[in-house]
């Protein structure tokens, strides 16, 4: 009984789409409707937490090899492939990114008013894109994923000469 549950619920992209469908569900509410928006984005990054139980009981630290492999063939004219997997280290990354958006979420839970909506969305846009860099094993992809991880940092900017000076900056920082 466990194994077969084990088998029909290990997939990755499964929780990468738990903030993608909890980022998209606070744009169709208005935003006099702050409580509730906060509710849902507290909810997705929470269920997003409880989401990866199986990969967590079943991984084998005893292999350095990817587990719970995934590939779907994404632009087969180029050969790029949505290939996820995870190995120790990224399990150990996935596991505290989950963790951290719901407190992210709480620690601006009165300051959000006027923005609540964007913090929300941007909060679980920037949770879907980390845990896709921890579990993409495509070389293109896993290029182009941690770039975009800053893209709901800058959305905030008023200005884009300031949006491009936090761009510069944290570039400097990774590298």
């Amino acid at each position: 009984m466990l194994e077969h549950f084990c088998e029909c619920y290990s997939d990755l992209s499964g929780l990468i789409l738990c903030p993608v469908l909890g980022s998209i569900t606070p744009l169709f509410i208005p935003n006099s409707r702050i409580r509730l928006i906060r509710l849902i984005g507290l909810c997705a990054s929470l269920i997003t937490f409880l989401y990866p139980p199986v990969p967590r009981i079943q991984f084998d630290p005893s292999t350095a090899k990817s587990q719970f492999v995934e590939s779907l063939r994404w632009l087969p004219y180029e050969n790029i492939h949505f290939y996820l997997g995870i190995d120790g280290i990224s399990l150990f990354f996935m596991i505290l990114t989950t963790f951290l958006i719901p407190i992210c979420i709480l620690v601006g839970w009165s300051g959000m008013r006027s923005y609540g909506k964007e913090y929300i969305t941007a909060s679980l846009i920037r949770e879907f894109l980390m845990i896709a860099v921890f579990c993409m094993l495509d070389p293109l992809l896993f290029y182009v994923l941690p770039e975009s991880v800053l893209i709901p940092m800058l959305c905030g900017a008023e200005h884009l000469l300031f949006a491009g000076i936090k761009l510069f900056l944290c570039r400097g920082l990774a590298q």
